[in-house]
């Protein structure tokens, strides 16, 4: 079928540490910028907002971030329940000691959010330690046996509920990938990461397969344009 080709497996720039940290925030804002208007963060917001509805309003969230970038995420998410009048704590983890720095540093003035180094196919909390937690735009970057880990680590820390939200591996969105590469993004880094995300990708068939490997109780769900929300219920 024409949305499917091989599945890469090849490193991007930002798995490494070989960039600048002034190069590495100004490629994570573009990701973000993207995310943001281009169909990623509401794909994650339409889940977390359901499994928030099953929580009790009066009583606080504990929530966790995994592979959280510059946290941008987790303030998003913090001022969201301010609005709303709900209390929420939220523990951002990151595998790449560059971006701890960076995020940590973008939530200073956030006492309720907490900024860890951490892997998130190893998570160090014990069982049940939050009530939700999310991943998103990180599932790309990780093997099939890693992949396999977040998700069952995933279900292990969380009480309600988790979302794992990320590209679709397909034709038409590699295409539009380089042409942002082309026209829009200024950084080297996400000029040669964005492309390769897409090829590194996996598809909807892919996760479920994944999700079935991790012995999870999870759905996946397609969203436009081109992205994957693997939510699970615990």
């Amino acid at each position: 079928m024409a949305q499917l080709f091989e599945r890469l497996n090849l490193k991007e720039m930002l798995d490494g540490d070989g960039v600048e940290p002034l190069e590495l925030e100004k490629s994570l804002r573009e990701v973000w910028g993207v995310n943001r208007y281009l169909g990623g963060n509401p794909a994650l917001f339409v889940h977390l907002k359901k499994l928030m509805r099953k929580l009790s309003p009066s009583e606080p969230i504990r929530i966790l971030d995994v592979a959280t970038g510059l946290a941008d995420l987790p303030v998003a998410l913090v001022e969201w329940c301010r609005r709303r009048g709900r209390e929420v704590t939220l523990v951002a983890v990151d595998n790449h000691p560059q971006i701890v720095q960076l995020a940590a540093s973008r939530t200073n003035e956030h006492s309720s959010i907490e900024v860890l180094l951490a892997d998130g196919t190893a998570l160090p909390f014990a069982d049940k330690s939050f009530d939700l937690a999310f991943c998103n735009l990180a599932l790309h970057h990780l093997d099939e046996e890693s992949a396999v880990k977040l998700f069952a680590e995933m279900a292990r820390v969380t009480r309600s509920g988790w979302v794992v939200t990320d590209l679709e591996r397909h034709r038409l969105a590699y295409a539009a990938a380089k042409l942002l590469a082309k026209f829009v993004w200024k950084s080297p880094v996400t000029r040669h990461d964005g492309p390769l995300s897409v090829q590194r990708s996996f598809t909807p068939q892919e996760a479920r397969e994944l999700v079935a490997l991790a012995g999870v109780e999870a759905a996946v769900h397609k969203h436009f344009p081109f992205r994957l929300a693997v939510v699970g219920h615990v």
